[in-house]
């Protein structure tokens, strides 16, 4: 099945899902995809991370150079993966089975399950607050957190041309938005400037806490480039996501570095309220980015939606279709609902915890998942293969030590890369030895990057796996054409 005229018009609903796009239904332009990540991070609410960075310890001056550090890093692997969604024009997680194997990649599809309801969570919390703080007498933090995600779920099953357009359109009240914080912070007293001293832990896992953040779009990255033209320039796709993502991102974290170090603590939205001083503006200000912050939360909806068919795809056909994405949209919805409504008081906290959660799950995956694209396959996957449940190379290949669906040159290099990250993870759920060492720092990041890395170069080069198996195809390349 392929796509019709209709998944690609902004008048009508997508009703494709985890299919490839056809080279002749692909559109847009690479600069589109500014638009998505510098709306879906522009917002007020995004300044909890730079807060963070102040909260765990660290000075000012120290803040800063730590959101930085921490956002290039976690843009550059997130641009990465973006180029991938316009090359092979597949999700991010049908694309992992390049290098799991077809049963293998179930593995990051059940930890991107935790990630879009954990983050959905996240996100609708922070709107129900946002538009709490904006009519305190009229709306709830519940009850707005409701609302919000109606929204979202409406933006959601109109699909992928509508999360583009809303982006699109959203950019100006979202920046004029931050403009008004960040002045009203700027003319705001109550700032100590010096540097401080550095301190190895609290500075390492703020990088960590910022890097991680970015990180995590990895699962769904792909999603937005994959309907773009087979011969976009790979730099531009990584040029226009990086600099979206990394400009939104850096200034909402910097925003709340100021915050957190004048008024204190992580609540943005009340800070907002008291640097803003004109209530009339900080009311809309607050209604502006808790709608921005709806329209973002439509991101972890759709991309929970393409996940949870992603696994049912691997026993059995799901077909495209309107009602399907809507059942498909559910279960992430009304989980979220429910775990953000009983969500706990320590919610910076909990965010953190969350946070080390997924850098320890998906920073392996990550690596092995880039170094396969750029370095060892060079781009060039069966795309067919990707959705074959029955024969292909993805279900069984010596060349690349895959048998009965899983490539365990991929696993064992995950599971080596998790558990050499472990002694190097901080937080309130467990605490390593390493990191405790370190001053308390979270640096479980690092040698997920590096060593994860190191062992899956090694076993493909052992395996001699340094070749394109297949080459890259999309004819037919769809559910059910080659079973």
């Amino acid at each position: 099945m392929s796509h019709t005229p209709e998944t690609v018009e902004s008048t009508r609903l997508e009703s494709s899902h985890i299919d490839v796009i056809d080279p002749d239904q692909r559109h847009g332009r690479a600069r589109d995809l500014f638009t998505v990540w510098f709306s879906g991070n522009l917002s007020i609410g995004n300044a909890i991370f730079g807060a963070l960075a102040i909260v765990v310890g660290n000075s000012f001056w120290w803040s800063v150079v730590a959101v930085l550090v921490g956002n290039i890093v976690g843009g550059t692997f997130m641009a990465l993966h973006s180029v991938q969604g316009a090359r092979l024009g597949v999700p991010q997680l049908i694309q992992s089975r390049g290098q799991f194997g077809f049963l293998g990649a179930l593995l990051p599809v059940v930890l991107a399950a935790l990630l879009y309801c954990g983050f959905f969570v996240v996100t609708a919390v922070l709107g129900g607050q946002a538009l709490s703080a904006a009519m305190p007498n009229t709306v709830s933090v519940n009850g707005g957190l409701v609302a919000l995600s109606l929204i979202s779920l409406g933006i959601a099953l109109l699909g992928y041309r509508a999360i583009h357009v809303a982006a699109k359109w959203a950019i100006w009240p979202l920046a004029a938005a931050v403009v008004v914080v960040t002045i009203g912070s700027i003319s705001h007293s109550g700032i100590e400037l010096t540097a401080g001293p550095f301190q190895p832990g609290p500075f390492f896992t703020a990088v960590g806490l910022m890097a991680t953040f970015l990180l995590t779009y990895a699962p769904y990255v792909s999603d937005y480039s994959r309907y773009l033209p087979v011969n976009v320039s790979a730099k531009s796709c990584f040029g226009w996501t990086f600099s979206g993502v990394f400009v939104s991102a850096t200034w909402c974290n910097l925003l709340g570095v100021v915050l957190a170090a004048q008024i204190g603590g992580t609540d943005m939205f009340l800070a907002t309220r008291e640097v803003v001083g004109v209530e009339w503006i900080a009311v809309a200000t607050l209604l502006v980015t808790a709608l921005a912050i709806a329209g973002n939360n439509a991101l972890n909806l759709y991309g929970g939606m393409l996940n949870l068919i992603t696994a049912i795809s691997s026993f059995k056909d799901v077909r495209p279709s309107v009602l399907v994405r809507l059942g498909f949209l559910l279960p992430t919805f009304a989980i979220g609902l429910w775990l953000g409504l009983t969500v706990t008081d320590d919610f910076s906290a909990q965010l953190t915890n969350f946070l080390s959660f997924l850098t320890l799950g998906f920073v392996p995956w990550g690596a092995i998942n880039l170094l396969d694209f750029y370095l060892v396959r060079h781009g060039s996957y069966d795309v067919t293969a990707f959705f074959t449940r029955r024969g292909g190379v993805y279900n069984h290949d010596p060349a690349t030590w895959t048998y009965g669906g899983v490539n365990f040159q991929a696993l064992v290099a995950y599971v080596i890369g998790v558990a050499v990250s472990l002694p190097f993870v901080n937080n309130g759920w467990y605490a390593g030895p390493i990191a405790q060492q370190l001053g308390g720092a979270d640096l479980s990041w690092v040698p997920g990057l590096l060593v994860t890395g190191a062992v899956y170069l090694g076993v493909t080069t052992i395996a001699g796996a340094r070749r394109a198996s297949s080459l890259t195809t999309f004819t037919g390349a769809v559910p059910g054409a080659a079973r």
